[in-house]
């Protein structure tokens, strides 16, 4: 990894970490149990994350990486294939976004299928992702961290369900 894609890395983590930081501020509320606060913050730092994650694929290094990651899984229709990952990535993000900056705005119905919507494309693009990262012919050079094993992206996973669990326990 290259000192220039580690510094866009880290300055990209940060300002996620920070504009999530401030929409938290904002949404602070005492009277929210340890659960509620626990999935608001969740929904902020998984909503932020998904749209840098797919938006980062439309620069340098990134593009090329990603369409290699495609290109050698030999996933159907390879151009389609990358901007489904990468706009279903954004839009994922941002419905998580919507839910967590429009709390008091937004209808508990149309919170709830945006919720809904983002589990099921996030889900969605990290089964994929798990199967691009476990093929043999995909180098882990071409995956996010270089990292063969998909241990970023199950975790990502997993705290997507544990986020709408949380969700939706509380109604």
């Amino acid at each position: 990894m290259s000192t220039s894609q580690l510094i866009l890395e880290l300055s990209l983590i940060g300002t996620m970490l920070l504009v999530t930081g401030v929409f938290l501020v904002r949404n602070y509320n005492k009277a929210d149990s340890m659960g509620t606060k626990v999935q608001k913050i969740l929904t902020g730092l998984l909503g932020a994350f998904m749209v840098m994650a797919g938006t980062v694929k439309f620069f340098d290094p990134f593009i090329t990486m990603f369409a290699k990651q495609i290109a050698l899984s030999e996933l159907p229709f390879p151009i389609l294939s990358r901007w489904t990952g990468q706009l279903g990535e954004i839009l994922a993000g941002l419905l998580l976004l919507a839910v967590m900056i429009g709390n008091k705005v937004l209808a508990a119905p149309l919170k709830d299928k945006a919720m809904r919507l983002s589990t099921l494309l996030t889900t969605a693009i990290m089964i994929i992702a798990v199967y691009v990262h476990l093929l043999p012919s995909v180098p882990a050079e071409v995956l996010p961290l270089q990292s063969k094993p998909p241990v970023m992206t199950l975790i990502i996973l997993g705290l997507a369900w544990l986020n709408t669990f949380l969700y939706f326990r509380k109604k």
